[in-house]
């Protein structure tokens, strides 16, 4: 028959053998969390090639990005009416021409673009809120200051999250 010390090692490595699998098996199934996150690198592919369709339009109406200046921003947007997010204050300088885009991955169905006073977020100088999956405004402050950008995610697929990316160019 078996020894006490070899009955006591085999139900250990059954034990250590059943957790393991157990971990493998909880490590191999994906929740849908999970499922999205290893997602986010298409989802900003996607989200950057409508931003590149947007910047080389501007492009050919002589807009470029500014050297030496932050120009982009973005991230993982929720889906509402209210949620609008800042994005960056950006310096602007009356009497210039601005071109502010924005645009999302391939579930954003509205992306919106506000351009507003950072120190009165209800003040907005110029919005894009039309029902497209990108933004586009033009933009020539009256007088120079600091201008906050924000976007929100109107409407998605299924009320998904999105990567949405918003970008200034100047004339």
């Amino acid at each position: 028959m078996y020894s006490r010390l070899s009955m006591r090692r085999f139900r250990e490595q059954f034990i250590l053998g059943v957790s393991l699998t157990s971990l493998l098996t909880l490590l191999a199934t994906e929740s849908p969390l999970a499922a999205q996150n290893l997602q986010q690198g298409k989802f900003l592919t996607q989200a950057s090639a409508r931003l590149i369709k947007l910047i080389n339009a501007a492009n050919k109406e002589g807009y470029a990005l500014q050297n030496n200046s932050f120009a982009i921003g973005g991230g993982m947007l929720q889906q509402g009416k209210d949620n609008w997010v800042g994005l960056f204050t950006v310096e602007l300088i009356q009497g210039r021409n601005y071109r502010f885009l924005a645009a999302g991955d391939a579930d954003a169905r509205d992306v919106d673009l506000q351009l507003v006073d950072p120190n009165n977020v209800a003040k907005v100088f110029i919005a894009d809120e039309g029902k497209e999956a990108d933004a586009v405004v033009n933009f020539s402050p009256q007088t120079s200051g600091r201008f906050l950008v924000r976007i929100r995610l109107f409407d998605s697929q299924n009320n998904e999250p999105c990567i949405c990316l918003g970008i200034v160019m100047t004339k």
